[in-house]
């Protein structure tokens, strides 16, 4: 994500001829329009003067040309031990003021702490062709110590100088952005004029997709009503540049988002990385008057391939909590609908309001994902044990609207890691159930520590006594068996990997309601909020002893053929030409996986 604040601009506004605002000022600066009230520079001297200021450039200024700038709005933290606030405009940091305005202890308006607006003694009329960039900034007078520079946190080229006592002007754009606007006035504000504010890339790009989807802001900074505009990404290693059109009713002073889905082209990973340049033109009501904010630029992963998600919602629940068979209905229903079919795993822990007789002895342990061991509730759910509130993986949606949100956010995430799920009873121990995970990674680095985990899970398990429930209760995805708490490190082969465990099965188990499901995560020990899910994948108990690869009808095969070795996504390979990887092998009327080292 890449931030770029712009001129804003505010001002007292009334309608004209249809498209067009009657703007009486623009406010140009970086801050676009907010003001900061808890300072983080301060200085503890006495009977000093701080100073700071932000760079127009000549091109942005030119734009104003044959218009004034009649006062300045800065903003200020706090005005403890503050007795004068000086605005000015300079065409040198350390040089004179070309304008100036103040507020004194004798003045009739009081410096406030948050925005001052200051006019200046004599307007500053801006030359019809900008005359070159300029400073503007306020200089403050403090009796003590005092943290009066208000600044916002988003780092702005040219947004931020800074004069402590004593020490020489300081570029500190790095670092944030200085709340000061100079109001401009005239009848010849610009009418067309865009600001690219803000741009996301996707963060890779498949080739064997060739799609791009790029977000952003605008903001219209002019008086003219923009109708629609062009969105032209050019990305390093595509064909050239490449557009999509957006449909805009985009009035002065409005930001709007966007979201494209561009063809670059590109068809040569190279060394990974992409840079693009993002840039708006064609705007339809005519040439930007300022196309210097029209472009940011990144850069994203170029990779061959990638993966369909599937996602794992892990839900914290106990007999002994009343409001958990509303949580439970939820996940039913949206099961139930089909649309989730084989794409949303769940498992049911429980625990989080105390214990029950389902506990496994597991269960309790995941209650570390509660802000780190903390406090636990239920019902509750970890969604791909991804971070969307900030603090933990740990969330309860309100309704079944926002959590099927949630789902299909995650759904829509492209994996770079896949995942097939098979198991099978022993036929020597009918009380074994062996589950083999296979699947393959599209970039190196999954995850930091990738490890997999599988459980195995029942449904259809009668409640004793359901806190909350009116007549019968059934549990569904009770998680029965665990691989290991944590998950096993997963072992590669190049790109490819195989793993497998074993489970004993329980007579008290219901085997048809049975089901595997593995996924793959990143394990760290120390931040709860940094386990995400890489994938996960699932079969069910009537699949266990027919379960095979995408593509091979095992059902086809004759006693006496010879065997078959075909790829993970199903074509056949001579044997003469197997490198390594994992391979599916169908002999006998049967498959079976093997890895060629």
């Amino acid at each position: 994500m890449m931030k770029k604040t712009i001129l804003s601009i505010m001002a007292m506004l009334s309608l004209g001829l249809q498209g067009y605002a009657d703007v009486s000022g623009i406010n140009v600066g970086y801050c676009n329009g907010e003001v900061s009230t808890s300072g983080n520079i301060a200085s503890s001297e006495k009977d000093v003067w701080i100073s700071a200021a932000i760079y127009i450039p000549a091109g942005t200024i030119a734009t104003y040309g044959g218009n004034s700038i009649d006062s300045i709005r800065a903003g200020l933290a706090s005005k403890l031990n503050v007795d004068t606030l000086t605005v000015w405009v300079r065409s040198e940091l350390d040089g004179d003021n070309i304008a100036e305005g103040r507020i004194t202890p004798d003045s009739e308006v009081k410096i406030a702490k948050g925005w001052n607006v200051v006019g200046l003694e004599t307007p500053y009329d801006i030359p019809e062709d900008g005359s070159g960039g300029l400073y503007i900034g306020y200089s403050f007078h403090q009796k003590g110590a005092s943290f009066g520079l208000s600044t916002l946190s988003v780092p702005t080229p040219g947004g931020l100088y800074v004069k402590m006592p004593g020490e020489e002007w300081a570029d500190r754009g790095s670092e944030g952005t200085l709340c000061v606007e100079g109001l401009v006035y005239g009848d010849r504000l610009p009418s067309v004029n865009l600001a690219l504010t803000d741009v996301s890339l996707q963060k890779r790009y498949a080739i064997q997709k060739g799609t791009l989807t790029v977000s952003g802001s605008v903001k219209n900074l002019a008086t003219v009503t923009v109708s629609g505009f062009d969105v032209i990404v050019d990305a390093e290693g595509g064909t050239g540049p490449c557009a999509a059109h957006v449909d805009a009713n985009l009035s002065y002073n409005e930001t709007m988002d966007f979201s494209v889905t561009v063809e670059p082209g590109i068809t040569d990973e190279g060394d990974g990385v992409s840079e693009a340049t993002v840039t708006i033109g064609n705007i339809a009501e005519g040439a930007d008057e300022d196309p210097s904010d029209n472009m940011l630029s990144g850069s994203f992963e170029v990779v061959t391939h990638d993966f369909t998600r599937n996602i794992i919602v892990e839900e914290f629940t106990t007999e002994q909590c009343p409001n958990c068979p509303r949580v439970a209905a939820y996940i039913n229903d949206a099961l139930e609908s089909g649309q989730y079919d084989g794409r949303v795993f769940v498992a049911c822990h429980h625990s989080g309001y105390y214990t029950d007789w389902l506990t496994a002895s597991f269960a309790t342990d995941y209650l570390w994902f509660y802000n780190a061991g903390g406090s636990t509730y239920a019902p509750a759910m970890m969604i791909d044990r991804y971070n969307f509130s900030g603090s933990t993986p740990v969330m309860c949606p309100t309704s079944q609207g926002e959590m099927e949100a949630y789902w299909n956010a995650r759904l829509a995430e492209p994996a770079y890691v896949s995942m097939e799920v098979e198991a099978a009873v022993d036929e020597a121990d009918n009380n074994k159930v062996r589950v083999t995970v296979s699947g393959a990674k599209s970039i190196d680095a999954i995850c930091d520590n990738p490890r997999i985990t599988v459980y195995l899970l029942e449904d259809g398990i009668s409640a004793r006594s359901q806190a909350g429930a009116s007549g019968s209760f059934t549990h569904n995805h009770v998680v029965r068996a665990c691989n290991s708490t944590w998950g096993d490190a997963i072992e590669w082969t190049g790109d490819d990997y195989v793993y497998s465990c074993e489970f004993v099965l329980s007579s008290q188990w219901e085997r048809d309601n049975l089901q595997a499901v593995a996924f793959i995560y990143n394990y760290d020990d120390e931040d709860a909020t940094a386990c995400e899910v890489a994938n996960a994948g699932g079969i069910r108990y009537a699949d266990f002893e027919n379960a095979v690869a995408d593509g091979i009808t095992a059902a086809e095969a004759d006693a006496t053929e010879t065997a078959a070795y075909y790829t993970l996504s199903g074509d056949r390979v001579a044997e003469g030409s197997l490198r390594s990887g994992i391979y599916i092998v169908k002999s006998a009327g049967k498959c079976r996986k093997v890895v060629v080292k």
